[in-house]
């Protein structure tokens, strides 16, 4: 019994001493692009794709200018502003959101809540992968409590 659980600690110990801590700051700094699926309830699943230039201010503030591509729609241009308020935790705004953005950074993941102006909920969990050049996103998109929508994509840091 004493094995198995050294065992299980070794384990656990290599996989944190392998793991990537996330930067969100000096990933988002730059070019960076996703492609991704949006499955929304009574709709079909629409790809997406996402431009965003990064870039940091002299305060520490991250802007970030996207282009987002939803299906056929029209492209929709937003403008992020992200900062670290203590560590670990993060505040900021988004311009097609209705209040403030709050945020949590543990290990390798960023998990953001904010709700949209027409009211959605919005949940959305960054995994920075191994590589570092890369991250996995998951949003789900919340109304009255239900699942209306939840989006996937991989965001790729260009070089």
């Amino acid at each position: 019994m004493v094995a198995v659980g050294l065992a299980a600690s070794a384990l656990q110990a290599q996989a944190a001493a392998t793991a990537v801590r996330f930067d969100p700051a000096a990933f988002f700094t730059g070019r960076t692009t996703s492609q991704g699926t949006l499955k929304q309830i009574l709709s079909s699943t629409k790809t997406t794709s996402v431009s965003t230039f990064g870039t940091r201010q002299s305060n520490g503030d991250m802007v970030l200018e996207q282009d987002v591509k939803i299906g056929n729609q029209p492209t929709r241009h937003r403008v992020w502003r992200l900062r670290e308020t203590s560590p670990g935790q993060f505040g900021g705004t988004i311009s097609d959101a209705a209040d403030d953005l709050s945020g949590t950074l543990a290990g390798d993941t960023l998990t953001l809540t904010y709700t949209m102006d027409n009211n959605l909920w919005v949940h959305q969990v960054i995994t920075i992968n191994r590589d570092g050049q890369s991250a996995s996103n998951v949003m789900r998109i919340r109304r009255f409590g239900i699942t209306v929508a939840r989006l996937t994509e991989t965001i790729q840091r260009e070089r």
